[in-house]
């Protein structure tokens, strides 16, 4: 009970400098990729629109990731890595690697799917209808609204509101994106500050489904860590789960996956929760992460924190990543847009 009340009294003291999930990028970047500055490109025929939509997504990675050869990244650049007949489900492109899941049918579960999604990927991501068959690269959603590029010919070029595209809310059921980028962690500066690095934390925990947790604590360069604790807290405040870190006194590192098996997820109820990873090292450097989540029926999803990115005091997310669902250990969607593209269908 002591040790709790001492890492509540340290969580309120450091809470007064957290920065919260809701600001993902610095403003300065975020609104590059508002601005057309090369990222789209529509498709080199029926049938393509997820490789086009893919490529796009892969482009803007790779120009947040500070890549000279972004604009390098096209359709045809990409095919090699990702087409047999449709769009793989898994599959990787210079250090990038994207993966498939698909989103709750319900559609206001749905939209805040997206909302996190696209918070946590600022690159944007695929999203999927299959009533059309379409795809489109879904890349923000701005003063309550989402904008998209469009990869069909008959749609404005450039960033539109999805409501002028051919892939609707209410009718998309799958998307792609980016959970892993090696180019993003080989560009993060290295400091002498306390650091998390890579650490996984819940968007939504399906109901009676475990999380695994990563991610690396790094004490300030030249100490050691003193304490690190991580816990999840009800609606109420009060802590479920708490597992601390089993110091010797000489570790610089710590991996938070050390106690993934005494944070059990999956016996939690539904509803909402907090997730923090705490810790302090012996120069007296404190640094504590929250991220709030849900317990649902919904699809898991996750995202990794990183940080060594955030050098102006703004949380970056990365590698957010979303489960897939069981539907989606096929290799790829096949033929359905191919099969519409018999018929004349613009895509």
């Amino acid at each position: 009970m002591e040790t709790q009340c001492r890492w509540r009294r340290r969580i309120a003291a450091l809470m007064l400098t957290v920065v919260l999930l809701v600001t993902c990028m610095p403003g300065a970047w975020a609104a590059d990729l508002n601005v057309d500055a090369g990222f789209y490109m529509k498709q080199s025929r029926s049938g393509t629109c997820t490789l086009t939509a893919a490529a796009m997504m892969l482009r803007r990675r790779a120009y947040l990731d500070g890549l000279s050869d972004w604009v390098d990244v096209t359709e045809n650049s990409v095919r090699p890595a990702a087409w047999s007949n449709g769009l793989a489900h898994s599959f990787t492109y210079k250090s990038m690697k994207v993966l498939y899941a698909t989103l709750p049918s319900d559609n206001t579960v749905k939209t805040q799917t997206l909302i996190n999604l696209l918070a946590a990927h600022p690159e944007g991501i695929v999203l999927y209808d299959r009533t059309e068959p379409h795809a489109v690269l879904l890349t923000d959603y701005t003063n309550g609204v989402f904008y998209c590029s469009d990869p069909a010919g008959n749609i404005s070029a450039g960033r539109v509101p999805l409501s002028e595209a051919m892939v609707s809310l209410a009718d998309a059921s799958c998307y792609w994106y980016i959970a892993e980028d090696q180019n993003a962690a080989a560009a993060a500066p290295q400091t002498g500050e306390l650091q998390l690095v890579g650490v996984t934390y819940p968007i939504n925990v399906h109901a009676g489904s475990g999380l695994s947790l990563n991610g690396t604590v790094t004490a300030t360069a030249g100490s050691t860590l003193a304490e690190v604790a991580v816990l999840v807290e009800d609606a109420a405040g009060n802590t479920v789960l708490s597992a601390s870190a089993n110091l010797t006194g000489a570790e610089s590192s710590w991996s938070v996956r050390e106690v993934d098996s005494q944070i059990p997820f999956g016996i939690l109820p539904a509803g909402n929760y907090t997730y923090l990873v705490i810790a302090e090292d012996t120069t007296g450097a404190s640094l504590c992460f929250t991220s709030s989540f849900t317990v649902s029926d919904a699809a898991a999803s996750s995202g990794s924190y990183w940080s060594v990115q955030d050098p102006d005091g703004s949380m970056l997310q990365e590698e957010p990543a979303a489960q897939p669902a069981a539907d989606s250990s096929s290799g790829s969607l096949m033929g359905l847009e191919d099969l519409f593209g018999l018929f004349g269908s613009l895509f």
